[in-house]
């Protein structure tokens, strides 16, 4: 059987459609008769029989999808309470300028009020009369020899300090020292008065 060429008209194409339908279903018509009498199911129902049947499911298989759907839901509630279990995260907090200000204030009050305190707890003890105690009586005579040298180290002390290399005092120290006659024996003119 050989196909004849199509013609292009759209009214001649709409009646060979309808006239190869009519032949379609013929065929098929012919072709269940032939199956029903070999006894052999049809491989696949034809377009018009399809849509009468329903898919049908076994309840073993019922069973299997509810156990895996519920499986499903169970592993969603978990996390969701898992995203609720974890406390959100605290919100970082800005302070505003004005809020500056009276920490700042405060701050600067509570320095004055300690530097005042500091003051007050020093100053009983430079107004306080030197009033020795009887055990500073007794104390021996090199000690009080070297409360009397300390505060000249402690110049020399001082001006080593300076930023300036050495400082002026240790010079004038220093030339105090080479002035001073360095003596021997005694005096010149002692001996001069005893001869």
């Amino acid at each position: 059987m050989s196909l004849m060429p199509l013609p292009t008209d759209p009214d001649l194409l709409a009646a060979a459609l309808i006239g190869y339908q009519e032949m379609r279903k013929d065929i098929d018509a012919r072709m269940s008769e032939l199956r029903a009498r070999i006894g052999v199911q049809p491989a696949s129902a034809p377009l018009a029989e399809a849509g009468a049947t329903k898919r049908s499911v076994s309840p073993a298989a019922r069973r299997r999808m509810a156990a895996a759907q519920k499986k499903r839901w169970a592993a969603v509630r978990k996390a969701e309470a898992e995203v609720a279990a974890t406390p959100p995260k605290a919100k970082k907090r800005h302070l505003s300028p004005e809020g500056r200000a009276r920490f700042i204030a405060a701050t600067k009050r509570r320095w004055a009020a300690l530097r005042k305190a500091k003051a007050a707890k020093a100053a009983p003890k430079t107004a306080a009369p030197a009033v020795k105690p009887a055990a500073a009586l007794k104390r021996p005579a090199r000690k009080a020899a070297a409360k009397t040298t300390k505060p000249a180290i402690v110049t020399k002390k001082a001006a080593r300090r300076s930023s300036s290399g050495k400082s002026v005092a240790v010079k004038r120290s220093k030339a105090a020292k080479m002035q001073e006659p360095q003596v021997a024996g005694p005096a010149p003119e002692t001996v001069a008065a005893t001869s």
